[in-house]
């Protein structure tokens, strides 16, 4: 691709706020007064980018790293990282006139405990390599990510800007317990969440992040006690559940105040990607199998599990 040298002065702000969930981006290029065009050799435009919550209460979440990666059927990949949305906000690259896909992941870096990868390509309807992203430590609880894709048609001499939705990657579950007794410990661990996902990869329409078939390992969520069990598990953030799979498996194993150790086990609904899940238990009433159901959902992203005591046969 020829290299081209330019001179470009942007004033961009970059709010994620509430009254509009909009990225407000404007750039301040000389125009010629006649053409109205900007400053670039003949072929060439220029690409901002534009980010939007998918999750309008996801509005003061704290960004603290943003990866770009763009491609075009002509061959272009181009990769921009950045520490800060106010960062991201001043990202303008001259392209050659033609169509691209953009892809945004947030939060997926080293030292928010994640990896990203590349795979052999796959059909997909764009050009993006296939990505994928990983978890160094699935017991981790690590920040909370966002993905999203975004198609651009960059023309001669204009500006053109990818829309990015942001997408929650991370589902979050809050457990509490209740009427725990007094010296009782509970150790609690989650099974079924997916070892990857693939952020190329659309799930449904629209929102993109595949999870694997493949399980990660076993999740270590935390302790319970008499004195904690009422905050309990707070959001704790984990991969969706694995794709093929229709349960979650969450293991409780309880040593009482008599010293007496059990094995307990309650079956879920699936986690989906971003999606706040919220377990409520009551110490008496749990048995070694317990099937969990949806109660029913708290809004268009919170669903509430119940466990009625009914036991779940082993054997099914």
């Amino acid at each position: 691709m020829k290299r081209i040298n330019l001179i470009l002065t942007a004033v961009a702000t970059l709010s994620l706020l509430a009254c509009s969930h909009k990225t407000h981006f404007e750039v301040d290029m000389p125009q010629d007064e006649q053409t109205h065009k900007y400053p670039s050799s003949d072929g060439y435009g220029f690409l901002g980018n534009d980010l939007e919550w998918e999750d309008i209460a996801d509005v003061k979440s704290e960004i603290t790293h943003l990866k770009y990666t763009v491609t075009g059927a002509n061959g272009v990949l181009e990769t921009h990282e950045f520490n800060s949305p106010s960062e991201a906000s001043e990202w303008i690259i001259p392209l050659p006139v033609g169509e691209y896909d953009v892809l945004v992941a947030a939060n997926m870096n080293k030292a928010n405990g994640f990896e990203l990868g590349e795979t052999v390509p796959s059909k997909a309807s764009h050009t993006l390599p296939a990505t994928y992203t990983h978890l160094t430590n699935a017991s981790s609880n690590p920040k909370q990510a966002w993905n999203g894709i975004a198609h651009a048609t960059v023309v001669n001499n204009k500006m053109a800007t990818a829309h990015l939705d942001l997408d929650r990657l991370l589902a979050l579950f809050t457990l509490k317990v209740t009427n725990v007794p007094d010296g009782t410990v509970i150790d609690v661990s989650m099974r079924n969440a997916a070892n990857y996902v693939t952020l190329t990869q659309e799930r449904v329409a629209g929102h993109w992040g595949d999870p694997s078939t493949d399980i990660s390992d076993d999740i270590t969520l935390g302790r319970l006690t008499a004195s904690n069990a009422l905050t309990g598990i707070d959001e704790f953030k984990v991969f969706p559940t694995a794709k093929g799979l229709d349960e979650t498996r969450i293991f409780f194993h309880i040593n009482t105040n008599k010293g007496i150790d059990l094995d307990y086990e309650g079956r879920a609904p699936k986690m989906e990607n971003g999606k706040k899940y919220i377990l409520e238990l009551d110490y008496p009433k749990l048995t070694p199998f317990m099937y969990i159901t949806t109660a029913g959902p708290i809004n268009d992203w919170t669903d509430k599990w119940s466990y009625d005591g009914e036991v779940l046969n082993p054997q099914n």
